[in-house]
């Protein structure tokens, strides 16, 4: 880890600075932290909605593309450490944080005009750990009509909090004490192609397939065969998906593909491992599928 000091060539105008230091504005002090790599398309817009805040820590795992130098521009504090994993690498930028509030963003995701300034209020009055705000997804270039919004723990204490290192993907914190939600909606900008969210959700299935075999859970011929339609109708009905249309009815498809890639990769392994002089490795399956970790080599027959 290093940290990121002092300008740089090319690095662009110091426009902004992080706003007033502990104790001159209402209630405690915040720190806002961030992990990122290549957000130079949205790092300007996140942290513009934070400027205000006492610290804006930004953890960087190699941007080449301006991010650092962005960030650095908006006052944030800015360090290199090598990407070991979602959950590892936020808990990293956490521990970093000097005030014991924290405000948690991803690279691509926006406060609303006066968030900021509703968060602190919160802060000041709330007897909670944590603070959890609606997350709203902008696809082909707007929000989804009626969807439902799903909630995060992002404000949080971080003398009570701690995240999960073994959660490979779809990481969330882990808070020792009460919760509130405060009205407040996130804006976040990452999913907005059906081709880059598309793209970020094979990586993900790949990762919760990882994280299921080193729970020792395999492949399931019920969710293999069931997965995509549940949670299709999950998403594009329950989740209110169905009021955008023809978007909501492919980013209800994108979200469902996660869950079946998931399975899909499962049994992927699965079958690979069985293969190899075997004979059919579908014969005699139990209905249940593959359970139990992978062997130690992809080639190694399973049990």
């Amino acid at each position: 880890m290093r940290e990121e000091r002092g300008p740089k060539p090319g690095a662009v105008v110091d426009r902004t600075r992080t706003g007033p230091g502990p104790g001159t504005s209402a209630g405690p002090p915040l720190s806002v932290y961030l992990v990122t790599r290549n957000e130079a398309a949205h790092i300007d817009r996140v942290l513009e909605a934070v400027q205000g805040a006492d610290e804006i820590v930004v953890v960087d795992s190699g941007s080449d593309d301006g991010t650092v130098e962005r960030a650095r521009a908006h006052g944030a504090r800015v360090m290199h450490r090598d990407w070991s994993g979602y959950a590892e690498q936020k808990a990293f930028a956490m521990e970093q944080c000097t005030h014991d509030w924290v405000l948690n963003l991803d690279g691509d995701e926006v406060l609303p005009p006066g968030g900021l300034e509703t968060i602190r209020r919160h802060m000041a009055t709330t007897r909670a750990d944590g603070l959890y705000l609606a997350h709203d997804d902008i696809f082909m270039g707007r929000t989804l009509r009626g969807h439902k919004h799903r909630r995060y723990c992002r404000v949080y204490r971080k003398s009570r909090a701690r995240w999960k290192p073994w959660i490979r993907v779809h990481e969330h914190i882990d808070v020792q004490g009460p919760t509130e939600e405060i009205p407040l909606i996130l804006t976040h900008l990452g999913y907005d192609t059906a081709h880059g969210y598309m793209d970020k959700l094979n990586r993900y299935s790949e990762l919760k397939a990882r994280q299921r075999e080193e729970a020792g859970r395999g492949f399931s011929n019920l969710r293999l065969f069931f997965i995509f339609p549940i949670m299709f109708l999950k998403f594009y009905l329950f989740r209110r998906m169905v009021l955008s249309g023809r978007r909501g009815f492919i980013k209800a498809w994108i979200d469902a593909s996660q869950y079946f890639l998931t399975e899909a990769k499962l049994y992927e392994r699965h079958y690979r491992r069985r293969t190899s002089g075997q004979g059919d490795p579908e014969a005699g399956m139990p209905a249940g599928g593959g359970k139990g970790p992978p062997p130690t080599s992809p080639s190694t027959p399973g049990p």
